[in-house]
């Protein structure tokens, strides 16, 4: 399969934004363009003049060179962006009119001045993405950008639909060829220039992007806007690809990079190229070289056209970090996959442009960090002190009362009655409420009917993971957290040397998909809780997936709606606490305060020392654990999807001074490449959005990033 050829990308066609803006003359942007979820970060205006330029003249001179090239390397670095000079160099020593680049921007705006008629001949075909259209528009609900595109498979010459190519106008057919060609030659002079500022060998960057190099086109037209602040003409994404070099067609501005969290708008430089670093880099330089997001906005008075030409590794090519740049910084970020795979999966994405579907994919777990701190369990075999470590000493601790009354009104989910015909009604009711007004619940029966013994397996479970943290301390370490990384035995979100510490141990594992488990940590663990947790994890998303349809049920949408978010891809990682007797145990926290940051957490306590303590109405409740039961929470994510009907509570654990207290908690997160934001049929029921949309990158890399605190990583997802 020529994976540089569309072919195998397909898109639903949707009307020409061009055409409709000329024959109806509108004067509000159809509902279907209209995005509430428009990123509404500052715009800043101080580092436009910032935007690093480099001269390709002086980066291909013997006497400027490293000057240059050390702009270079800065401006990928700092920047994934750049803007490129004096191209007259290579048009001029490839024998050609210095007036080319007019050439192709005038017959570009003449494809897109064509007759409908003409236009209709170059239209996507059903199953594509190339010619005019829109790409990567996989349903007809999804919110459509204020834009049409042309595209186009350029390179190797063999991936170009011949259909398609030969109905150009003969002109712009043979000017294209000739612009392919030359951007072609610039995009492996850059890289082989970076190849330089990285200190690589050469060979190392032309054995991915040779003369087999893949090349693609897309051609972009924005029309004008009667309301540009509703719409956007490009979604914000970060390029899948490794290069990008985008030439503006006429002046007009539109294209905003995001650089410290704020908008900078890019003034495009007369015949200047804008060349950003795409995904396949990043990964290929092990994150020396980084992508950045930006986005295309669009305006009431003037369109404006560019073409972007997308380059990357040949067919056949391993995408990863380069073996020398994994040495310097003694570990790689992301795992490797060929070009197949990587493409593989942005196709089974629901956005190409919007996420970094194949580059999260195949970063490793090592995006999300802690620093590696000791063992608490350790150190209260070692030392038996009577008094806790000043880093483990919690004077910010709430000191809300404990509510001993609500411990039993704590709702009870029967999953046997919640599946029955005759009680599924009722049961369902019973969830709602619990979701609506506790955010917490007990579900009793969780593994019958599968063939199983419930208490049975859930003791055998529970009796390995209380061997887990039985082990030697020799075989533990073994299983610690490699530095940068939160999988193993450690602590996770510990951001700082000074950051208090929890008094607890635990054992991080990503468990679903199973392609995202790390082979170098899951193999070491003793074969009987390997293949139990296997099976566990397989029972637990089960139910999981179980109490997502009731949900969908009781909140009255379609079942399709939550099955999309959580359906087999789902994201499922495990955390097995650990803590300790305490000497003291009012100074200390077995885990901070906080409101999980996933879609549902199911908990499973192993053993019946009670620790869980929700907050309702202002005091802490703790939650008496029913033997075999699962405690059942839901998380930011589920609040969010939902627009505030379900909500997440906060909770914690403490501790005491006499029993160690062990559990095992599931988060259930929606697939990669998802889009986190209330589900369409609930904002136009409540009439408004209350929480932005973000996809689950972005969500999982801000959350993974920082302390663990409240409800304050939900709150800064609010509109």
């Amino acid at each position: 399969m020529e994976v540089n050829g569309a072919s195998q990308y397909s898109s639903i066609i949707v009307p020409s934004v061009q055409e409709m803006v000329k024959e109806k003359l509108i004067t509000m942007v159809p509902p279907r363009y209209v995005r509430s979820d428009l990123d509404k970060a500052d715009i800043d205006v101080d580092l436009i003049s910032e935007i690093p330029v480099i001269d390709m003249n002086r980066l291909c001179s013997s006497t400027t060179m490293d000057s240059e090239i050390n702009k270079l390397d800065f401006a990928c670095k700092e920047w994934g962006f750049f803007q490129a000079i004096k191209l007259h160099y290579f048009l001029v020593n490839h024998g050609m009119d210095s007036g080319f680049l007019d050439k192709i921007k005038s017959e570009i705006q003449d494809l897109f001045n064509l007759l409908m008629e003409e236009k209709k001949k170059l239209w996507q075909q059903p199953g594509e993405i190339e010619g005019f259209g829109q790409a990567f528009v996989v349903s007809e609900e999804q919110k459509l950008d204020w834009a049409d595109t042309f595209i186009l498979a350029m390179h190797p010459v063999r991936v170009r639909k011949p259909h398609l190519f030969s109905k150009l106008p003969l002109p712009f057919r043979d000017t294209l060829d000739t612009y392919s060609a030359e951007v072609k030659s610039i995009a492996k002079i850059l890289l082989a220039k970076m190849a330089i500022a990285l200190k690589i060998k050469p060979e190392e960057m032309e054995n991915l992007f040779g003369e087999e190099i893949g090349q693609r086109m897309r051609m972009n037209y924005y029309p004008p806007c009667p309301e540009p602040d509703q719409a956007i003409g490009l979604t914000p994404h970060s390029d899948s690809t490794g290069l990008t070099i985008l030439l503006q067609v006429n002046e007009v501005e539109g294209l905003q990079i995001k650089k410290n969290g704020k908008w900078v708008s890019v003034k495009p430089l007369p015949n200047a190229f804008i060349v950003n670093i795409g995904d396949i880099l990043e990964i290929i330089t092990n994150g020396t070289y980084r992508s950045i997001e930006h986005r295309g906005v669009v305006n009431s008075e003037k369109e404006r056209l560019s073409v972007a030409t997308f380059h990357n590794p040949g067919m056949g090519k391993e995408i990863s970090p380069l073996r020398n740049l994994v040495e310097k910084k003694k570990a790689a970020l992301f795992r490797s996959v060929t070009t197949e795979e990587y493409f593989k999966g942005l196709l089974c994405s629901q956005n190409f442009l919007v996420i970094k579907q194949a580059a999260m994919e195949a970063k490793r777990a090592s995006q999300y960090s802690s620093i590696i701190v000791p063992s608490v369990q350790e150190m209260v075999k070692e030392k038996m002190s009577t008094t806790i470590p000043l880093r483990y000493v919690r004077s910010d601790l709430d000191k809300a009362e404990i509510d001993g009354d609500l411990s039993t009104e704590i709702p009870i989910i029967d999953l046997n009655r919640l599946c029955s015909s005759t009680t599924m009604d009722f049961e369902i009711d019973k969830l709602d409420l619990a979701c609506k007004e506790w955010g917490f619940f007990q579900a009793i029966n969780p593994l019958v009917n599968h063939g199983m013994d419930s208490g049975g397996f859930l003791d055998k479970i529970k009796s390995e993971i209380q061997d887990l943290f039985n082990l030697p301390v020799e075989e533990r370490k073994k299983l610690w957290q490699q530095p940068g990384e939160i999988e193993g035995f450690g602590q996770a979100f510990v951001v700082s040397q000074e950051q208090k510490l929890d008094w607890a141990d635990t054992f991080m594992l990503s468990m679903q998909p199973v392609r995202v488990r790390k082979p170098d940590l899951f193999s070491k663990l003793p074969l009987p809780i390997r293949d139990t947790l296997d099976t566990y994890s397989t029972e637990v998303k089960r139910v999981a997936k179980i109490l997502f349809a009731k949900m969908a049920t009781a909140l009255k949408i379609k079942p399709e709606e939550m099955e999309n978010l959580f359906d087999e891809e789902i994201d499922q990682r495990i955390r097995i606490n650990y803590y300790p007797p305490c000497p003291e145990p009012d100074k200390a926290i077995g885990v901070t305060p906080h409101s999980d940051a996933s879609g549902l957490t199911i908990l499973l306590q192993v053993n019946e020392v009670e620790g869980l303590q929700i907050k309702k109405n202002g005091k802490w409740v703790s939650v008496k654990p029913l033997p075999n039961a699962f405690v059942v929470n839901i998380g930011d994510i589920l609040e969010i999807i939902t627009n505030g009907t379900y909500r997440s509570i906060e909770h914690r654990g403490v501790v005491n001074s006499e029993k160690e207290r062990l559990s095992v908690a599931t988060f259930h997160n929606p697939g990669t490449g998802k889009e986190v934001g209330p589900l369409r049929s609930l904002i136009e029921r409540e009439k408004a959005a209350i929480f932005k949309s973000v996809t689950t990158e972005e969500y999982n890399n801000g959350f993974f990033s920082r302390e663990l605190n409240g409800k304050t990583y939900l709150e800064n997802m609010r509109i």
